[in-house]
């Protein structure tokens, strides 16, 4: 499986595959990661650190939009190595295993295209068919800025999920979007700005109408968990997000 480490920006590095992304911000000696990726990329975590001159007791946190197998795949190993693990209010139930909602169901994909096996083949074999639950978890707030590496503030974007948010480093100028805002077509298609099919979000309409948070925040690096770096005023990328969405 082709993995991804990849500089995108002043102290951020991309980590995952060509379908799915996590990521490292560096700040001195620290770091902040946003996102878990699968249950299988902890060690990928590890050789990232070690390859920036750290290691995890350097990790000042790791921030989780969404908790979702291929967001939160490795937070419980993390947690057990001493990591401190941050997520919004909203989306506690799922990072614990109370959540008592609607799953994304396999049989709703479109197995007919040789995208939807070729995305799924490769988060399998990334570790998604688990996700380790935990036992707590620290929570965030809509608006906080987390005294973290790169200084994150917190943007609830629910609709993924009802806790789905986005992680804005105004100094930075980056946008960490996770999957309200992506930009490739993970079941095959063209990339860009787009909003994911509607069968993997708890309530589609919502998270269209999330987007218009940030559509006020100027030219920005944006960094999701599918699709490579896209670069801009955010405004542009919403609006062709909004305008037309994959089908299956």
């Amino acid at each position: 499986m082709a993995r991804i480490q990849q500089s995108v920006g002043e102290g951020v590095t991309r980590l995952g595959t060509p379908l799915h992304n996590f990521y490292v911000i560096e700040e001195g000696a620290k770091f902040t990661v946003v996102d878990a990726g699968c249950s299988r990329e902890f060690s990928v975590l590890q050789s990232a650190l070690a390859d920036l001159g750290g290691s995890i007791a350097d990790v000042e946190g790791i921030v989780i939009t969404h908790a979702h197998a291929d967001h939160f795949g490795f937070a419980k190993e993390a947690q057990d190595a001493g990591m401190r693990l941050r997520i919004h209010e909203d989306d506690v139930d799922r990072a614990t295993g109370t959540f008592t909602g609607q799953a994304i169901s396999p049989t709703e994909l479109p197995w007919w295209k040789p995208g939807t096996i070729k995305f799924l083949f490769t988060l399998v074999t990334a570790g998604v068919m688990k996700m380790p639950h935990v036992g707590a978890i620290e929570t965030v707030s809509d608006g906080e800025t987390l005294d973290l590496p790169g200084r994150p503030t917190v943007i609830h974007t629910p609709g993924h999920t009802a806790g789905h948010a986005m992680f804005h480093m105004a100094d930075r100028k980056s946008l960490f979007t996770g999957d309200a805002l992506v930009f490739m077509n993970v079941l095959g298609g063209d990339p860009g700005p787009q909003i994911m099919q509607d069968v993997f979000h708890s309530d589609p309409a919502q998270t269209s109408e999330s987007l218009e948070r940030i559509a006020g925040l100027g030219d920005l690096q944006v960094l999701a968990g599918h699709g490579d770096p896209w670069t801009g005023d955010i405004a542009e990328a919403v609006s062709t997000a909004r305008a037309g969405k994959p089908s299956l």
